[in-house]
């Protein structure tokens, strides 16, 4: 062969070998774009189908979306709404209702999507009363968005006026001309507007109307009802389980024979349950059942997931996604994410919050910015949009929440494709590839043999007290991308040291477990930021190399009651904002080890004895807002711990636990310092020996209360609530000044002025509760102005409650008595001979139950 051919010959046969090579990696992108393709042919399909809106999309197809409303309603269709219609429309009659500075009352109705925010405010406009209250009344759909021109034209027109004008002035002017001086009615329904500026013009130019003017807002957001300026807000609940079946029944039922309505009533009562009390998830079923005539197919109903049946679908999600629109990119992510958690279950505030910061779906929008307060605004973005129900705050923070199932079903929609969960009878969500990974129950196999897991891909993975399942060890070294691992309450009995190669893991939850050690290993994980070991009742130390878990920002260690000290590396974590269980123990330097964590916001400390909370420095920690002090049994001080009444506390404290403090009094601090008109939440329980309350009446920001188990307090007296004999005085002297010099200089004392709810618990020797005399009664003090609950528990000696200061507190609602047995004999519901005395107040409830 020639040389030039041979060496031709001879680059040629590489070449032929790389693209060989090639062939398979070009095969495996083909069938990467062919799968894309798919997706999206899948995407626009639903699109189309559900009628989502997409960004740069006709406008025609966004007012397609909202669906407009009129006034016209047949009440025969409306059921569980009785007490709703009663309340707001007592609302809208009522003279004494609170007006606005404006004289025109503003309320709100603020609920989810399809619980029946329309169908209330129909009924209202067309209530025979409302008729003959209002001199004029007029019906207008807002929608989104707000047009300014669009929304005064049609208020206009439905008040049969003619809107030929093309500026928005002159449309104002003439929606001031007409309802100026008129008493009317005026339904603003499906408002999304969260610009004041937009809204200000129509306010002003409505202002003066006559007095006893209405402005009925139907919103989902309570941030759109405070930037109306509501004067009331009424939120919309849900309805019962059987007036889902009602609806239910009069759409399906209406048309089949007897026979088949008795063998599917059953079914359709349980399907009704699953409706958790949304109307509009009622109306829906009842739509897709009207077409099913065999029991098999209602069964087939009652057996699939709401979102997994396409018909229901259809018609529940666009309103759904009205919501869901309307959200950032950021809340979109945040809200989606919700699908790994299972149904009915309450969700950790706080949990959710560090979850979305795992997985990197909070940004701080400036350098420094705290990533759990961007989060707090996530959410109650979220929540002011009624993505979340069952809400329990304390104090300006949510504590728990739950999702409606038919918006966990929509999110579980959303993310099909992401979340797969794992149930273990047969029930899976389908998703091929998930990246978020949910353990409800089943078998080792079942659980983690699953073809449709790759356990390499995922970024989330969580057994939620799934009690039984047996983590396989080997797992471990498979969830190489894992952000999130959590695995509470799956009976480890060991952690293995390839934890420590999760070098992706920001959030590991390993909290009710049975081990006892925590592998050196674990301090690898560089970027960690949340270690979960709370109720790890084994567990007896920490990894002495802790300092190497330099992002560590929350160290969830409560009831770890074998774990006796913490290692002095714990002080180079300077980035911990929580620390749930610190040791302090006596003649010991432990608290030296807090002194540099000054980014802690939430501290618990557990004190053995007398300490130095110098070295501590507290007073410094102006990011702490909620703290829990533990007295250990074997505590003993004959007056208060000096160590507690010497201590300078952090200054900006919202939430504050003393529990077991052996002293005969409470620290002076707590009602003299500056600090304590911040508190929101104070708990005080198991203080055994004293004998009195400080003046708590003082705390300004107080709303939540806590008494528990105060064994030498017989007597609560008036003093509690600030009557004192030097106020008797300063009254006196007040009201002289006020007949001299005729100064408008109010010498009222407010006691307790935001407290919103007390609980008092166990006060085994309470048995007087001291009421105001007629003399107290002349005084210039205003008591508990804001509280809505008071909650009385296991003082079985206590005789009568103070009915005068009771009579002085209108603002409140419930009043909860249990195993109280002199209380319940005395003020049993129309049989106690003192129940006339407490039966204004709305909600009564005696029982011999403990929560």
């Amino acid at each position: 062969m020639q040389p030039i051919l041979r060496n031709k010959v001879c680059s040629f046969i590489p070449s032929l070998c790389s693209c060989l090579k090639q062939v398979p990696v070009r095969s495996d992108i083909a069938q990467k774009i062919k799968k894309i393709n798919e997706q999206l042919k899948l995407a626009l399909k639903e699109t189309d189908q559900f009628k989502f809106i997409t960004s740069g999309g006709i406008s025609d197809s966004h007012d397609f979306q909202r669906i407009m409303t009129t006034s016209i309603i047949d009440e025969l269709e409306v059921y569980g709404r009785a007490a709703d219609m009663e309340k707001v429309l007592d609302q809208i009659l009522s003279k004494s209702s609170s007006q606005g500075r404006d004289g025109v009352q503003i309320i709100s109705v603020v609920g989810a999507g399809g619980s029946g925010k329309t169908t209330l405010a129909q009924l209202l406009f067309n209530n025979d009363k409302v008729k003959n209250h209002f001199e004029l009344r007029n019906w207008t759909c807002i929608s989104d968005p707000f047009d300014q021109k669009r929304v005064a034209k049609a208020i206009l027109e439905n008040a049969g006026k003619s809107s030929y004008e093309a500026e928005l002035d002159p449309l104002i002017r003439r929606i001031k001309e007409t309802f100026s001086g008129k008493r009317f009615l005026l339904v603003l329904d499906d408002v999304w507007i969260e610009d004041d500026s937009k809204w200000k013009p129509f306010k002003d130019s409505l202002k003066d109307g006559a007095p006893g003017s209405v402005i009925l807002v139907t919103t989902r957001s309570h941030r759109v009802a405070t930037v109306v300026g509501s004067t009331d807000t009424h939120d919309l609940g849900m309805i019962s389980h059987s007036d889902c079946w009602l609806i239910m029944q009069k759409i399906t039922l209406a048309r089949k024979s007897g026979d088949l309505c008795k063998k599917v009533e059953r079914i359709g009562q349980k399907i009704a349950e699953k409706c958790k009390g949304l109307p509009l998830a009622a109306k829906t079923m009842g739509s897709l059942l009207r077409f099913k005539d065999t029991v098999q197919q209602w069964q087939n109903v009652l057996e699939s997931e709401i979102w997994q049946l396409e018909e229901a679908a259809v018609d529940l999600f666009p309103h759904l996604y009205l919501s869901y629109n309307e959200l950032s990119p950021e809340l979109k992510r945040c809200f989606s994410y919700c699908a790994v958690f299972p149904k009915d279950v309450g969700i950790n505030v706080e949990e959710l919050i560090r979850l979305w910061i795992a997985q990197g779906y909070v940004r701080p929008r400036r350098r420094g910015e705290r990533l759990e307060l961007v989060g707090r605004e996530y959410f109650n973005n979220l929540a002011m949009r009624s993505f979340f129900q069952g809400l329990q705050k304390y104090g300006h923070e949510y504590g728990e929440c739950m999702m409606h199932d038919i918006v966990h079903d929509f999110a579980q929609f959303l993310t099909k494709n992401e979340c797969h969960a794992l149930d273990g009878i047969g029930r899976n969500s389908s998703s091929e590839r998930p990246r978020h990974l949910t353990i409800l129950g089943g078998t080792e196999e079942e659980m983690f043999s699953s073809p449709v897991v790759d356990f390499g891909r995922l970024r989330s993975f969580f057994a939620f007290s799934a009690i039984g399942i047996v983590v396989p060890q080997n797992i471990f070294c498979s969830l190489k991308r894992v952000r999130t691992l959590t695995l509470s309450h799956c009976e480890l009995a060991e952690i293995p040291a390839a934890t420590g190669c999760l070098i992706h893991l920001r959030h590991l939850d390993l909290s009710s477990n049975p081990f006892v050690t925590l592998p050196e290993a674990i301090c690898d994980l560089y970027y960690l930021e949340t270690l979960d070991i709370g109720f790890c009742g084994k567990l007896s130390c920490l990894p002495e190399r802790i300092e190497g878990l330099v992002h560590l920002r929350h160290l969830e260690n409560v009831a770890t009651h074998e774990l006796r000290q913490i290692p002095q590396g714990l002080r180079k974590l300077t980035s911990l904002c929580s620390l749930t269980r610190f040791i302090v123990r006596c003649n010991s330097d432990d608290l030296a080890i807090l002194k540099d964590l000054n980014q802690l916001e939430i501290l618990g400390i557990k004190i053995e004895g007398e300490v130095d909370f110098g070295s501590a420095e507290l007073g410094k920690k102006v990011n702490t807002r909620d703290m829990y002090l533990l007295f250990s049994n074997g505590t003993h001080f004959i007056e208060t711990p000096s160590c507690i009444e010497t201590m300078e506390p952090p200054p900006n404290l919202e939430k504050l636990e003393l529990d077991g403090n052996p002293g005969a009094q409470l620290p002076s601090w707590l009602v003299t310092k500056s600090h304590a008109d911040n508190l929101t939440r104070l708990v005080i329980a198991r203080a055994r020996n004293i004998s009195s309350l400080p003046a708590l009446w003082k705390l300004s920001s107080l709303e939540v209360l806590v008494l528990v188990e105060a064994e030498k307090l017989e007597c609560l007296g008036k003093e509690f609530f600030g009557v004192t004999k030097a106020l008797h005085e300063n009254s006196r002297d007040a009201l002289d000044t006020l007949s001299d010099s005729k100064s408008s200089f109010s010498a009222e004392v407010v006691a307790f002025p935001n407290l919103r709810t007390l609980h008092i618990r166990r006060f085994q020797n309470w048995t007087n509760w001291e009421d105001l005399s007629e003399d107290d009664e002349e005084v210039a003090i205003s008591i508990m102005p804001c509280l809505e609950k008071l909650e009385i528990s296991q003082c079985t000696k206590l005789e009568t409650l103070p009915h005068r200061i009771l009579g002085k507190i209108s603002s409140l609602k419930n009043l909860d008595i249990r195993c109280c047995d002199k209380l319940r004999d005395r003020y049993s519901d129309k049989t106690g001979d003192d129940w006339i005395k407490i039966s204004h107040i709305p909600r009564v409830d005696i029982s011999d139950k403990y929560y």
